[in-house]
């Protein structure tokens, strides 16, 4: 391969490779992209460590500069065989992975799969959850800031996928993982977790979908199970968009019977001003009293809006207010002390490529 073809493969372009399969040539395709999202935000809390809320993990700096995602995407698909390898960067990978060895913070994602059967594939590796509608990749999303049910619940699992399309519109996963968003298990956890999602398509525009997701994210010798409920409804239609979701999980409390439980809920409603330019609104709820997915057990309730412009098909810059809002003082401001709202202004400028 000379180095122009290399370049242009690699800016987006595409590879062709042959591959003999029972006296017929298949082709193969090798495709690359890339994706970053910079960003300044700015927390009127003005918190001494200059991080946001602890529930948020995406945009997460305060009075500076970042990239949120860096992403370099490679994937390969013959019709029989697939392959996706991303690498990253930034504040998702920072602040989502911490837990992890530092050589898995890179990986987005990382899977091979075959098609076993017509409509059924099998996959293996780091890959995109099937919780939620959202993602780490901004531009796909109809907000600047992921929602509090997005940032408390996997964005990804790591582990085999059985995805089985039953009709142009129904769709089904089932999910064999090393746990609740984990890369690797600690040596003291070796348990897996298993999840369900279908996803229901009735007509153009409208979207159902459930996930769940089951497990034991103690340690190994400790059997405290943990069963968790996404579902959202989402459509659009003309200029509008609309979306519902909401979370509900429970998990039972060490050596009793009795469950700890939280759930959050979340509206969104999207507007096309023109071709280019749009606003969105969120409202959404969060309640974690027991600290099952928090560390320190609060309630949380938001609004946002945000405005778009997309400058290209492939360039989106976005601002967006926040605020959020507690019963009790739980958000950090200087010097120690703590309040019960927080509010933020955050900008991004985003490029796929």
């Amino acid at each position: 391969m000379n180095v122009f073809r290399f370049l242009v493969c690699f800016f987006g372009g595409a590879l062709v490779f042959p591959h003999q399969t029972e006296g017929q040539q298949q082709k193969g395709i090798l495709t690359f992209s890339g994706y970053v999202e910079a960003y300044y935000s700015y927390d009127f809390n003005r918190p001494d460590n200059h991080e946001k809320p602890p529930a948020l993990y995406n945009f997460k700096r305060h009075n500076e500069f970042s990239v949120n995602l860096a992403l370099l995407s490679m994937a390969y698909n013959d019709g029989k065989v697939r392959s996706n390898v991303a690498l990253m960067a930034g504040d998702y990978a920072r602040y989502n992975l911490a837990d992890e060895p530092t050589w898995a913070q890179f990986i987005y994602e990382a899977s091979v799969g075959v098609q076993l059967w017509d409509k059924l594939w099998l996959d293996m590796g780091v890959m995109p959850s099937h919780i939620g509608f959202e993602s780490a990749v901004g531009m796909d999303c109809w907000h600047l800031t992921r929602s509090l049910l997005a940032e408390n619940s996997p964005y990804f699992l790591t582990g085999a996928r059985f995805t089985y399309s039953h009709t142009e519109k129904l769709d089904f996963i089932l999910w064999l993982t090393n746990g609740w968003q984990n890369v690797q298990r600690t040596h003291r956890n070796q348990a897996l977790g298993a999840g369900l999602g279908v996803n229901y398509r009735p007509m153009k525009g409208m979207e159902f979908n459930f996930a769940n997701y089951f497990g034991n994210e103690y340690p190994q010798t400790l059997n405290v199970y943990r069963y968790f409920n996404n579902f959202y409804l989402q459509y659009a239609w003309d200029a509008w968009g609309i979306t519902l979701g909401t979370d509900y999980g429970v998990e039972q409390k060490l050596f009793s019977s009795l469950f700890n439980h939280w759930y959050g809920l979340t509206f969104s409603l999207r507007r096309d001003l023109t071709e280019k330019t749009g606003l969105a609104f969120r409202a959404e709820h969060y309640s974690d009293t027991n600290s099952v997915i928090l560390d320190t057990g609060m309630r949380l309730s938001g609004f946002s809006l945000n405005l778009d412009h997309r400058i290209s098909e492939k360039a989106m810059i976005r601002v967006e207010a926040r605020q959020l809002q507690s019963p009790e003082a739980v958000f950090e401001m200087p010097a120690g002390k703590l309040s019960k709202g927080n509010t933020a202004i955050s900008t991004s400028l985003a490029v796929k490529f």
